[in-house]
């Protein structure tokens, strides 16, 4: 079983509370669809697509299907073939609809204590076949509608794909963000890496900014601002260098700092003559990550240079030079190696040494399997090695 898989049954959740869907029912996909390449070509696969912010623009169904995997259209964009007259919303066509995020958030009605958290799937990718290859697969499985959301992106700007579980925090009306952690163990002097996954769920546009720690780099503050029209989303990464002491430590994000809260307090005071002063909350969330100590970054360095030069010595057991991409390509090894360095981040290092089943020494030439079932979608790295 593929960790993938292993952590989307871990998941599943039996929803016991009134939920209302933000967007439809899963959709079914089409055969060709999420293959580069694999649209039917001519008029008969030429779409117009238009949103806010997005003049109509002619392109075919790949095309389309990466535009919503990116995020650069929402969930109340337009599509409609050439030939058709009327435009329908994208998310309601077969041939697109899973691509987009799904969310089935508690009703309003509920708050307070009563609100169940909302919790589900993340899936970052760099390879756009395989994210939306993932989203198909989700939106044909039944048990992902017990999910409190679910969205596999394509970001072609991070080195190794990301599988999460994530929790949606509402941080204003209709703006909802989950974090996900890169990794919760950082070696001392390296960086804990954040991605926020901001959604505007109203019918206007929305400009908000998220208070971190300090601890956050500087160069990285503008990434707690999001400007998000009506019903789109956004994914962006900030940074906290690990320079504390080695052992847990935590990073908080809110809606408003404390000063923020003490002046609202002051003029609510001032409003009622003194007589009631109101001290505003701020919404947040706070993330747990741990330093770790001199002795256990060296050795998880040991471990990722071991699981770096295990991969190497299969791809030489199998006199193979490359990988196939799954689209008829080729993946030289190196770039191979070079995307499997990142994806052996310290947490995933340590949970492959937790491994009760197996000795490490077995457990970490596997890892290339894992990893490039994650990226590209291969059952084994025996089944995609390609030979010199």
């Amino acid at each position: 079983m593929r960790c993938g898989q292993r952590l989307r049954d871990s998941l599943i959740r039996r929803w016991t509370t009134a939920v209302h869907t933000v967007q439809v029912d899963r959709m079914s996909a089409g055969n060709s669809v999420g293959r580069t390449g694999g649209g039917l070509g001519g008029v008969a696969d030429l779409w117009e697509l238009s949103d806010a912010g997005f003049p109509p623009a002619r392109m075919t169904s790949d095309q389309v299907l990466a535009t919503v995997s990116q995020g650069r259209v929402g969930l109340a964009s337009q599509v409609r073939r050439v030939s058709e007259a009327q435009s329908t919303r994208t998310v309601s066509r077969p041939e697109f609809g899973y691509a987009f995020p799904r969310l089935n958030l508690p009703s309003q009605k509920l708050k307070g204590k009563h609100m169940p958290a909302v919790v589900g799937f993340v899936a970052l990718n760099p390879n756009l076949a395989r994210a939306l290859d993932v989203a198909r697969q989700l939106a044909m499985d039944p048990k992902a509608r017990d999910f409190g959301f679910w969205y596999s992106a394509h970001l072609d700007w991070i080195p190794a794909p990301l599988v999460r579980r994530a929790r949606l925090f509402q941080m204003w009306n209709g703006f909802w963000v989950a974090p996900l952690v890169e990794s919760s163990s950082v070696k001392p002097g390296a960086w804990l890496n954040v991605y926020l996954l901001a959604f505007n769920l109203t019918e206007k546009d929305q400009q908000r900014s998220l208070r971190g720690g300090s601890e956050i780099a500087d160069g990285m503050r503008g990434n707690l601002s999001f400007s998000l029209p009506p019903w789109t989303w956004a994914i962006q990464m900030v940074s906290v260098p690990a320079q504390g002491p080695p052992g847990e430590h935590t990073l908080g994000f809110k809606t408003r700092s404390g000063a923020e809260r003490a002046a609202t307090a002051a003029a609510v005071g001032i409003l009622t003559l003194g007589s009631f002063v109101y001290a505003p909350g701020s919404s947040g969330f706070s993330l747990r990550y741990q330093i770790l100590p001199p002795e256990s970054a060296r050795s998880v360095e040991a471990w990722e240079a071991y699981a770096l030069q295990a991969a190497g010595k299969r791809f030489e057991d199998a006199h193979a030079s490359a990988i196939s991409d799954r689209q008829g390509g080729r993946i030289p090894k190196e770039t191979v190696l070079e995307r499997f360095r990142p994806y052996l981040t310290p947490s995933l290092i340590f949970a492959a040494l937790q491994n009760k089943q197996n000795p490490p020494e077995q457990v970490f030439p596997r890892l290339l399997d894992e990893f490039l079932f994650d990226w590209l979608g291969h059952g084994s790295a025996d089944q995609a090695f390609l030979a010199e």
